[in-house]
């Protein structure tokens, strides 16, 4: 096994034990969300997370994009990148914490000021995180970043225990219960990472002006990708009502272990692409890379398809049950943007963001169009396809420019036809129909993909 592999295995290895946890607590702890809230409080909540993420790039300037390129670029002093990225933090924070505090007072918009409040410690929590994370990883400190990410798993564990079930706090509870471990988890990489030797606030480079200019065009890219995410939330709410968000934001939870497995090999990835970054990808790194992470993201979506019903029996409580019907769509969504995040990152490599920004541009707006459309006929499941779509069109148009520079080394017709089988199996769960054709196409599937099973096979015994 050559360098790169290695490298990129070690990678991965460390973020799964850093990320691992949180994704997989994330999901247990779905049962305990639907038994103590209700759907127009959990609706409410995730309306104010999707707020904060929208913000995050906009009052940020898309800043901690630059913040892992330019801090793994040997023409400039990390400590000058961390400084540059946290003063701008600061500032965007500033303005929203202002921003708050004016619409509470004049009562601009009618919510409570609980929701403000916790709309501003998530929103200033989530951005340190990024930052403190996306500098760690320029750093090559994958330990400190997967300790981190455990110690963050365990106060969220232990906060959403007593403050929902001990303490019976309710939706005060649960804000807290999500900050809190993100506080901690903040602190530890400041001390474990050194971070707090390299922060400095005055008698700096400030390096402000090259890393807007890279990351600004990755403010649209971000906004866009949040109305891939987010925007059907609103839309849903606003023709449907917050009960019916609250039963559709609960249904990201399945698609949340695909997440997981996507963002482990990302975090990992991301660092590969920019330190061996090779248009012509003589040696087939990046062709091979790219073929691997498609085809575990579609058979763990596969797999997903096939136990839906039965990971909902256990998930969603109540009312929230007929969440179900939503996951299919949302999978195969996750699917294409994962891949459309990893092609993505090979565009950040070659420092194209403009593309970037264009290709998801216009996969938000074919989701925007469809949300209208489709919540009117069907309701939160046409919210899960708008979605689809969305991030399909991303993938499509970034896979196309990408090949018009980056000579990828793939098996473009099983690639294809390994997502024919999935997209028609989507369809099959989604109208729940016999889990038995499932269960067929998902041998298909790795049949058609056999040689790359028996490759990776042997890439992993060599290894040994």
């Amino acid at each position: 096994m050559n360098k790169k592999n290695k490298s990129l295995l070690k990678n991965i290895g460390l973020f799964t034990i850093g990320s691992f946890g949180s994704k997989i607590l994330s999901f247990l702890l779905v049962p305990l969300y639907t038994a103590v809230l209700s759907t127009a409080e959990y609706g409410t909540v995730d309306l104010i997370t999707s707020t904060a993420t929208l913000l995050t790039p906009i009052l940020l300037l898309s800043i901690f994009d630059a913040t892992l390129r330019f801090g793994m670029d040997l023409d400039y002093k990390k400590e000058d990148v961390l400084s540059t990225s946290i003063n701008i933090a600061l500032k965007g924070s500033l303005i929203l914490i202002i921003s708050t505090f004016i619409i509470y007072i004049t009562k601009t918009i009618k919510i409570s000021g609980i929701y403000l409040i916790f709309l501003c410690v998530f929103f200033v929590l989530g951005a340190i995180s990024q930052i403190f994370n996306l500098y760690l990883r320029a750093k090559n400190q994958a330990m400190v970043i997967a300790v981190g990410g455990i110690i963050c798993t365990f106060i969220t564990c232990i906060s959403n225990i007593l403050f929902l079930l001990v303490f019976k706090l309710g939706i005060i509870g649960y804000m807290i219960s999500n900050t809190v471990g993100v506080l901690i988890q903040n602190i530890f990489l400041l001390i474990a990472g050194k971070i707090y030797k390299d922060l400095k606030f005055r008698n700096y480079n400030n390096l402000s002006k090259p890393m807007i200019n890279y990351s600004l065009p990755l403010i649209a890219n971000s906004i866009s990708w949040w109305v891939n995410n987010a925007s059907d939330r609103y839309i849903l709410t606003f023709m449907k009502g917050i009960v019916e968000n609250g039963i559709y934001s609960v249904s990201y939870k399945i698609p949340t272990i695909l997440t997981m497995f996507q963002g482990i090999f990302y975090n990992a990835w991301s660092i590969s692409a920019i330190s061996e970054f090779n248009e012509k990808d003589n040696d087939g790194f990046i062709g091979n890379n790219y073929t691997v992470y498609s085809f575990v993201s579609l058979v763990v979506c596969s797999g997903l398809l096939i136990i839906n019903i039965p990971l909902s029996l256990f998930l969603y409580k109540g009312e929230y049950f007929i969440a179900w019907k939503c996951v299919p769509f949302l999978l195969l969504g996750t699917v294409f943007s994962g891949i459309s995040q990893f092609e993505g990152s090979l565009f950040a490599a070659a420092k194209n963001t403009k593309l970037v920004a264009k290709t998801t541009v216009v996969g938000a707006t074919v989701n925007i169009l469809c949300n209208f459309i489709f919540i009117y006929f069907i309701g939160s499941v046409g919210a899960a396809l708008a979605t689809l779509f969305g991030y399909m069109v991303t993938w499509g148009l970034r896979t196309r420019e990408l090949l018009s520079f980056i000579k990828m080394k793939v098996n473009w017709k099983i690639h294809f036809l390994s997502i024919i089988l999935v997209f028609i199996q989507t369809i099959i769960s989604t109208l729940g129909m016999s889990v038995y054709s499932q269960i067929i196409l998902f041998l298909i599937l790795i049949f058609v993909n056999k040689k790359l099973i028996l490759l990776f096979i042997n890439m992993v015994l060599k290894r040994k």
